[in-house]
């Protein structure tokens, strides 16, 4: 099982940021995710394509790199690195076209082969002071 639920969090990681591929959001999280953000905590698979999208419509060039990853059960961590160009307008800030580079740590629970709840950290305080 420990194999199994990092190889889904591992899959879901590289499809959204690297290939940008939002359908596997219907393929890989349950209908009813929760997700827990800096800015709140949000459920459904719509709420997540929300916010992979103003990711990705504000820094459209994101790759993400993993770091290291830990698997405990159902449950995976995977420490991983951002680097991308403030493109498009986020959390009220206009494009500046400069370069943001950031870590942060994504926690996923896996049931039934599906990620049911998702916990995302990063450093937003140093991401805006790039992008200001």
């Amino acid at each position: 099982m420990v194999n199994m639920v990092k190889t889904i969090a591992e899959k879901y990681a590289d499809t959204i940021w690297n290939q940008k591929d939002l359908q596997v959001i219907d393929q890989l999280l349950h209908p009813e995710i929760v997700i827990h953000s800096l800015f709140g905590k949000y459920q459904g698979r719509q709420a997540m394509r929300d916010v992979v999208q103003a990711w990705l419509k504000a820094f459209p060039d994101l790759a993400v790199t993993t770091l290291s990853t830990l698997t405990e059960v159902d449950k995976v961590m995977i420490q991983w690195k951002a680097q991308g160009t403030h493109q498009g307008a986020f959390k009220g800030i206009q494009p500046t076209g400069k370069p943001v580079h950031y870590e942060g740590v994504t926690i996923y629970r896996i049931q039934d082969q599906q990620i049911i709840e998702y916990w995302a950290y990063l450093d937003m305080q140093y991401l805006f002071h790039q992008i200001r």
